[in-house]
């Protein structure tokens, strides 16, 4: 089997990204929206939505333990076109201050926050 050389590849590497997003209320209407994300990624090509699900918070006092955050894991080409984009695209689908988008840059663990004077950007992770 003959390969092409890698260094003639014109792919670009890709890159594993996760977004939280805080829900608001039971009908959070983001949980409606992860095709919306996906559909957006794909059409610029920047990537596709890989899966989804909510993570629960503490137990309540009637033994319930409601969504805290809608989580979005993502694979994405061209990490910082894809950080631009999904920074629009929450803005655009009204997504709660607090979300996050979670990435490695430069072997950092990194995420973007959106708060109420807007994205602080690269902020390292614990």
């Amino acid at each position: 089997m003959n390969l092409p050389p890698e260094s003639s590849s014109s792919a670009t590497p890709s890159a594993f990204v996760y977004m939280k997003i805080p829900v608001s209320s039971a009908e959070d209407p983001l949980h409606q929206r992860e095709y919306t994300i996906d559909q957006t990624l794909r059409e610029m090509g920047l990537g596709a939505v890989i899966g989804w699900g909510d993570s629960l918070g503490p137990v309540q006092a009637d033994g319930t333990r409601p969504a805290a955050f809608l989580r979005i894991d993502i694979n994405v080409t061209g990490l910082n076109e894809a950080r631009a984009a999904l920074r629009a695209i929450l803005v655009e689908l009204d997504a709660p201050f607090g979300a996050e988008i979670h990435y490695t840059l430069d072997g950092v663990n990194r995420q973007d926050t959106y708060t109420r004077s807007g994205w602080l950007l690269e902020q390292a992770t614990a």
